[in-house]
């Protein structure tokens, strides 16, 4: 098993003035026309972090650098926004949507967008419509960003499950943490004020799966059941809730220390086929307590047109957020005979460093 971590792509640059998607407007007075500048992104290695940290300024846990990418054209995020009230105290959060897209200019920007009421009483982001600018007035903010924006409830809570990739803001990282930003009527560019933006980081574990021929093996064709994983963090009928605007650090997402009996599945149509005619394929899963248990993982596979089924079982494990576990195998025939798959079992450990 290979386990490192993970990288986490949100960097963009937002440049929406001249975009001919947005037409000017002119701030309403007493406010300021708000755009973010998103900055790099890293992951991170929590062990012994608990849910009752109470973190601040001078007991933040460390965080390794990690190289950067950015948020794909067409990603979608949420962000809130809440204006200090008191010496240690917050307003009640607002809630907009962006898009990520690109202008004439070359950079990746975002663009808001509006947002609907369902039927299922949760907000849906409508990533094809744009929406207002943000105006704020003088004051101190705090600026929290979640992504993709799934469907969320009006209490800005959302419901986690295993198969799910996302990204949100943490206050258990200096770097990912929520700081406070003074708005300025006077600190402009050309009546915008750009906000330079702590990253986010991810808030699942990842499997990086890769099947690849070996000896005697001619073609991989994935099946329909694809690749199975149980054994996981079981989040309940409807998702563990995850409260990603808190200010209090016992709401990030929790890793509980009993039922596993979760899984999770990459469809066969899911996954790749690579130039050298390996099998790839890729899933999110809650971080997951799993000393006293196995995590099982189940292939479904034809080796030279033959369906075929390996399963391997992950021992004594902790799934962390924002790591990735890489898992390869390689499958021979020999005399006739699939042979077992050839379970690669390997650590590894570097310093990493963000990109200039």
């Amino acid at each position: 098993m290979m386990r490192r971590i993970l990288l986490i792509p949100i960097t963009a640059a937002c440049f929406l003035c001249g975009c001919s998607r947005m037409q000017p407007e002119s701030a309403p007075e007493g406010t300021v026309k708000v755009d973010f500048r998103l900055p790099h992104s890293y992951g991170a290695q929590d062990e012994g972090l608990t849910k009752a940290d109470d973190l601040g300024p001078d007991d933040w846990h460390d965080l390794p650098h990690t190289n950067t990418s950015l948020l794909p054209v067409g990603s979608t995020l949420w962000l809130t926004y809440a204006k200090k009230t008191g010496e240690d105290s917050y307003g009640e959060p607002e809630l907009q949507g962006y898009v990520v897209g690109t202008n004439t200019g070359g950079f990746n920007t975002l663009y808001p967008c509006t947002s609907t009421l369902g039927s299922d009483g949760k907000m849906h982001i409508n990533s094809d419509e744009i929406g207002s600018p943000l105006y704020l007035e003088a004051g101190t903010y705090k600026f929290k960003m979640i992504s993709p924006a799934y469907p969320i409830g009006t209490d800005l809570c959302m419901q986690v499950n295993n198969g799910m990739f996302f990204y949100s803001t943490d206050g258990r990282y200096q770097q990912t943490s929520a700081l406070p930003i003074e708005i300025n009527l006077e600190n402009t560019t050309g009546g915008v004020q750009y906000i330079k933006l702590n990253p986010i980081i991810s808030q699942v574990a990842r499997f990086d799966f890769t099947i690849s021929k070996g000896e005697g093996v001619y073609t991989l064709e994935p099946l329909e059941a694809g690749i199975e994983i149980s054994g996981l963090q079981n989040p309940g009928e409807d998702g563990i809730t995850y409260n990603w605007c808190s200010e209090n650090i016992a709401d990030t997402l929790e890793m509980r220390y009993g039922d596993k009996r979760s899984w999770a599945t990459i469809p066969g149509e899911d996954l790749q086929t690579t130039g050298d005619g390996s099998i790839t394929g890729e899933i999110g899963v809650l971080p997951t307590f799993a000393l006293d248990n196995s995590i099982a993982i189940l292939i479904n596979i034809a080796v030279n047109g033959v369906p075929t089924q390996y399963m391997t079982l992950l021992n004594t494990m902790t799934l962390l957020h924002a790591h990735t576990y890489e898992i390869k195998w390689e499958i021979n025939v020999k005399n006739g005979v699939i042979s077992v798959v050839t379970w690669q079992n390997q650590s590894w450990n570097a310093d990493l460093s963000p990109e200039p």
